[in-house]
């Protein structure tokens, strides 16, 4: 509340010495709380930071402790020298070891042609009363109604556009000697899979397979586009499939044919060969992640703990990297060779960060895998242990949310107190106003009464 016309009556200042009692009533007080709201705004912000980079090192470590993990198989391919005949993927039911596999046969789909003679134009007129024709390959089919008087372009449009085509693709070939021919190849491979086309009229014969009427069908499958197996041979056992993806040949194998083995100098097929091996690659990966997980904490600790740092001392975080340093500092008697994590080439330096020795970690795993495992994803491995300990800080029930959560409602309260100080301040400053506007009217008025009395006593000297 301001009145800037008080002191006007008594001429004087009392605006200025009204702001300065308020001011030394109020100024210290509100810097104070603006400064405890301030610190604990930055307490939430950080409690928040580390429970955040806290929950990344979490997930990291629930990634080691994921014993599927190391049950993971890679598979390492040697093709032969002319190039690339299978490719190899293996799951973590693949046993260890090498497979010599050539290819002998790539499956096929069925390829239909039409006969020489039937057709000169992509005009001509296939039927000229119409009816159905059905498409057949193995398990697969689907129906056209074909009308009267559809040109052999059309029907090849027909086909190719109708929704329930299950993978037949229709072409036409001109030979440049008068012959138009009509080829339907076919996506359903596998012996006896060969496609078949009937009709419900004669007049299509000349594009069925199968003729309805006394004459020769007009599409036929020669020898070498006829459907079939992809055949390989594994180890000196031949297997074959109805695609060329074997799925079940080698258990935890999917093997996909590209190309037919060509023959070496004696006359075999070459081979290719798949080497299974455990998937160190995504274990390495997977504690590389750990390791930077850790470090990235680390930081985040260092910010906001260093010396004048909003969480310098707190005995939380004090317990909380105590906590970390002593579960990595773990020694394990059950595994095997391995006693600390840093058997496996993990490395902590002076100031506390971790790094990883790609070599001894290589050592560690071809020399003792079931240890590593062990190690890291047993029941009581270090990845068990380390979860179990912050588990306890993360989380919307763990104590750094519970700090957060405390440090929030103080901050709240305390502005709450800042408020309800402001409302005092306003109700003092009121009351300064009223009083000082009270004796501004008093000293006006004795000023008034004063000059008159002057004028009086002047008009006096005067007239005597």
């Amino acid at each position: 509340m301001s009145v800037t016309s008080l002191g006007v009556g008594s001429g004087l200042d009392l605006e200025t010495l009204v702001e300065n009692m308020i001011s030394v009533q109020r100024d210290t007080k509100v810097s104070a709380y603006e400064d405890k709201i301030s610190d604990y705004e930055s307490e939430v912000s950080a409690y928040g930071a580390i429970k955040s980079a806290l929950e990344k090192f979490e997930t990291s470590v629930e990634s080691l402790a994921d014993s599927d993990l190391f049950t993971g198989r890679t598979a390492t391919l040697t093709q032969p020298s002319n190039g690339d005949i299978i490719s190899v993927e293996a799951d973590s039911d693949a046993s260890n070891g090498s497979y010599n596999i050539s290819v002998s046969q790539l499956a096929q789909g069925s390829r239909s042609v039409s006969a020489a003679g039937l057709f000169s134009s992509t005009d001509d007129v296939v039927s000229s009363v119409g009816g159905d024709l059905t498409f057949t390959a193995g398990d697969e089919t689907f129906t056209i109604s074909v009308a009267a008087g559809t040109t052999l372009a059309e029907l090849r449009e027909q086909i190719n556009d109708d929704q329930n085509n299950f993978g037949i693709s229709a072409n036409l070939v001109d030979d440049g000697s008068g012959n138009v021919y009509l080829t339907l190849n076919s996506d359903v491979t596998g012996d006896g899979n060969d496609l078949v086309i009937t009709n419900t009229d004669e007049s299509l014969d000349n594009v069925s397979s199968v003729a309805t009427g006394a004459g020769t069908a007009g599409l036929s499958i020669a020898a070498d586009d006829a459907a079939q197996d992809a055949v390989i041979n594994v180890d000196g056992i031949e297997i074959r499939s109805d695609s060329n993806t074997f799925e079940e040949a080698v258990s935890g194998l999917t093997i996909k044919t590209l190309a037919v083995s060509e023959t070496d100098g004696n006359g075999d097929p070459e081979t290719a060969t798949a080497t299974v091996d455990y998937d160190t690659e995504t274990v390495k990966e997977t504690l590389e992640g750990f390791v930077s997980a850790y470090n990235s904490l680390l930081s985040v600790f260092d910010t906001y703990t260093g010396t004048d740092k909003i969480l310098n001392g707190s005995s939380l975080i004090r317990g909380l990297e105590g906590g970390l340093n002593s579960d990595l500092m773990t020694i394990f008697d059950d595994a095997g060779s391995l006693s600390t994590i840093f058997d496996l080439g993990v490395e902590m330096a002076d100031d506390g960060t971790l790094s990883l020795d790609s070599s001894a970690f290589s050592d560690a795993m071809d020399e003792s895998y079931d240890d590593v495992v062990s190690l890291f994803s047993g029941d009581n491995g270090l990845a068990n242990i380390l979860g179990d300990m912050v588990s306890n800080y993360t989380g919307s029930s763990g104590l750094l949310s519970d700090m957060v959560d405390a440090s929030q409602d103080s901050a709240d309260k305390t502005e709450e107190s800042l408020e309800n100080f402001e409302y005092r301040m306003d109700l003092y400053e009121e009351q300064l106003r009223a009083r000082f506007t009270t004796l501004d009217t008093l000293l006006a008025s004795m000023n008034s009464n004063g000059t008159y009395l002057l004028t009086q006593l002047s008009s006096l000297s005067s007239s005597s």
